[in-house]
């Protein structure tokens, strides 16, 4: 018959004496309301394929105003342009994110020809955040052309580094697929909470790339604003703020870039 061994034996065995023993106990409990409810929410809330959509990002404006002519020649068409306001994260946020970058279908990328990578966006923050998940930016605009709205964009993103892991330079490889939401449009956002996470697969290709083959790593990024699209007569401004949340560090993975064909190369 085995005989039964005091919890006291295992607390002593932990250098935890008689009179520090309840001190211990409430220690694990507060550990325990902290972490407890990150492990309950730790889930996949949703999965979005996007590598078949075709996005709609076009924004309408009122038409341009009839040109002026005199003898000297004619004034009109429509003006647009854009700014974007700029800062830096703050660690006492208590909002941060995670990208990973699960897999990069092919691994050996020609920069002319499309890939498919596939992310997962981890919340790793204390607090719950608010992310765009719809592809359709077209969708977010008011039936009135001439009407400003406001919208948030979330840009997936794949930047290169060289070898190895954690140690390498930069790379000049970068592309993105870009998610969009407003409060105003149901269903186009979503809250995740601490522990939970999307998963996004896209297609998409490479905006810059390197000149030569090379064998390399491709890292997950974000970049998450909120913009106001300013629509008017011939043109449009539109307004950007940076939103900084924290950033938590991910793996890369390794990957081949191909020597781009000439075609793909840009005129010089």
């Amino acid at each position: 018959m085995r005989s039964k061994v005091p919890p006291a034996f295992f607390l002593s065995r932990m250098g935890i004496t008689q009179g520090t023993e309840m001190a211990f106990i409430w220690r694990i409990a507060w550990i325990s309301l902290f972490f407890f409810p990150a492990l309950l929410h730790a889930q996949e809330v949703k999965y979005l394929d996007l590598s078949s959509t075709q996005q709609r990002t076009e924004l309408r404006h009122p038409p341009s105003p009839p040109s002026e002519c005199n003898g000297g020649g004619c004034i009109g068409g429509g003006m647009g342009g854009g700014s974007v306001a700029d800062g830096a994260p703050d660690q006492r946020d208590p909002h941060a994110l995670g990208v990973y970058l699960l897999q990069v279908i092919p691994t050996e990328i020609r920069p002319d020809e499309p890939f498919d990578p596939e992310f997962k966006i981890l919340n790793t923050g204390r607090v719950p955040i608010e992310l765009p998940i719809h592809p359709h930016l077209s969708d977010l605009q008011p039936a009135d052309e001439s009407v400003a709205f406001s919208y948030f964009s979330f840009a997936l993103v794949v930047q290169g580094e060289s070898e190895p892991e954690s140690q390498g330079s930069y790379v000049p490889a970068l592309g993105f697929v870009e998610l969009y939401g407003s409060h105003e449009h149901d269903g186009t956002m979503i809250e995740l909470r601490p522990g939970e996470w999307i998963r996004v697969r896209a297609t998409l290709k490479l905006h810059t790339w390197p000149a030569e083959a090379v064998c390399a790593r491709l890292r997950g990024g974000f970049w998450l604003r909120k913009n106001t699209y300013r629509p008017q007569p011939g043109g449009a401004f539109t307004d950007a703020q940076n939103l900084y949340p924290n950033t938590a560090p991910t793996p890369s993975i390794p990957v081949h870039f191909l020597r781009a064909s000439a075609a793909a190369h840009p005129k010089k």
